[in-house]
């Protein structure tokens, strides 16, 4: 099965050629998730220059989209996909501005160590990478993993695929007529009570944030009744994807969910609080 995954993201890589589209059709949801990274990262207490360990980074789009905003950090981002880091490097060495502090390495994030060794970050990052991984036993060893290689103190920020905001979309649509979005093949949803035990062994102060929840509303709920209505298919570049990135969060009606915890200084009995918001 993980090797079946890893085919899907060689042939997307291939099939995108370095579009922005090769992680997610949904461009403007990749842009929303990298605005919300960039604000979260300009809110957290970091070391001057910090260093930021991005696991799952895919064609590395974000990456350098982030490395632009903050060129006091350093990036290192992997991916289990080799097209995937191809397309990453591509994309740096047309960037020479940045090369001096963005790498991309192949790596999985099940064995971060082999990589990165013994080195740890003051941030580590996934976004939507560990819904890639077919158990929550193997999901649980990745956050055990990127927790090796978060410094005490430091920060992990999980942009993940969650089960209630993906049912309560599914409900809202039903609301309005639409059918059921299913998960897809490759892909195994967190529950957050499940995700807060798994990384409450590591780490403290969680804070979920549903930034894309009005995103979704606007994409996934009214505009695709209105193309119901019409008898016209979804187009992810529609003015409505553009202007939904604007919109404040209300509610919990999409899967995708940003968590935002710190590095547990102490033993693991220290008290793990999650808080939505």
């Amino acid at each position: 099965m993980r090797e079946k995954i890893r085919e899907y993201w060689d042939e997307r890589a291939r099939s995108y050629s370095g579009s922005v589209g090769a992680t997610t059709d949904d461009v403007y949801l990749r842009e929303l998730e990298i605005f919300t990274i960039v604000t979260t990262l300009r809110e957290l207490d970091l070391p001057k220059p910090a260093r930021v360990l991005d696991v799952g980074c895919g064609d590395g789009y974000s990456t350098l989209k982030v490395a632009d905003t903050f060129r006091d950090m350093q990036f290192l981002g992997i991916d289990f996909s080799e097209g995937m880091i191809k397309i990453a490097r591509q994309r740096l060495e047309a960037r020479p501005d940045l090369m001096n502090h963005v790498a991309f390495i192949v790596g999985d994030v099940t064995d971060v160590g082999q990589v990165c060794g013994d080195s740890v970050y003051d941030v580590a990052l996934t976004d939507r990478c560990l819904i890639n991984l077919n158990s929550s036993e193997v999901q649980s060893e990745a956050i055990a993993r990127i927790a090796e290689h978060t410094r005490p103190g430091g920060f992990y920020i999980a942009i993940e695929n969650f089960v209630e905001g993906h049912e309560k979309m599914n409900e809202t649509r039903g609301l309005v007529g639409l059918p059921p979005i299913p998960v897809r093949w490759h892909n195994l949803y967190f529950k957050e009570d499940e995700f807060v035990r798994a990384a409450g062994c590591f780490f403290e102060d969680i804070v979920f944030k549903n930034f894309s929840s009005s995103y979704y509303f606007a994409t996934r709920v009214i505009y695709s009744a209105m193309c119901q209505m019409r008898g016209e298919v979804p187009d992810y570049h529609h003015e409505i994807h553009q202007l939904a990135v604007r919109l404040p969060w209300f509610g919990e009606f999409s899967p995708i969910r940003m968590a935002v915890m710190r590095r547990r200084k102490s033993s693991p009995m220290s008290r793990a609080v999650a808080v939505s918001r």
